[in-house]
């Protein structure tokens, strides 16, 4: 019977803590979140650097990047890393000679077709780091200063 007055004694020291304690979560998305340093979030692909090696593809543990061909580019062609895919463990960040694919701290990837987690940097060019996946003009600005940091 000593059993029933420690749960309830129990029950309410931690109805009491909790009464007094901040949230544990946040409002996402009303309020932003802050992206903690080392978050790797999804994947930049700068061309410029990209020697077309292959080697982020042959590293990938998912087999979530592949190599296209592109006219008038040496080497295998460019990666296309499929997010869907992707394990987020960068090795292949890891594994290129030149840090041509590095991460962002982009997190929020939702989309309605899988076929937008799909990163071909052969579109996603003239739009520079922030891409497509459903971003919109409205993340542009914050999504560049997230590149800026990791440059």
């Amino acid at each position: 019977m000593k059993v029933l007055p420690a749960l309830l004694k129990d029950a309410l020291s931690t109805l009491l803590r909790a009464l007094f304690k901040r949230p544990a979560t946040v409002k996402y998305p009303e309020v932003p979140v802050e992206v903690p340093e080392g978050f790797r979030g999804r994947h930049y692909v700068d061309l410029e650097k990209c020697v077309g090696c292959g080697l982020c593809a042959k590293d990938c543990p998912s087999g979530a990047i592949r190599m296209v061909k592109v006219p008038g580019r040496k080497g295998l062609g460019v990666p296309v890393i499929d997010l869907g895919k992707c394990i987020f463990c960068f090795q292949c960040a890891e594994s290129c000679p030149r840090g041509a694919i590095r991460p962002t701290k982009v997190f929020s990837m939702v989309v309605s077709d899988l076929g937008d987690l799909i990163l071909d940097p052969r579109t996603l060019a003239d739009s520079g780091p922030e891409g497509s996946l459903g971003q919109g003009e409205e993340n542009e600005g914050e999504l560049r200063g997230q590149e800026e940091g990791h440059g």
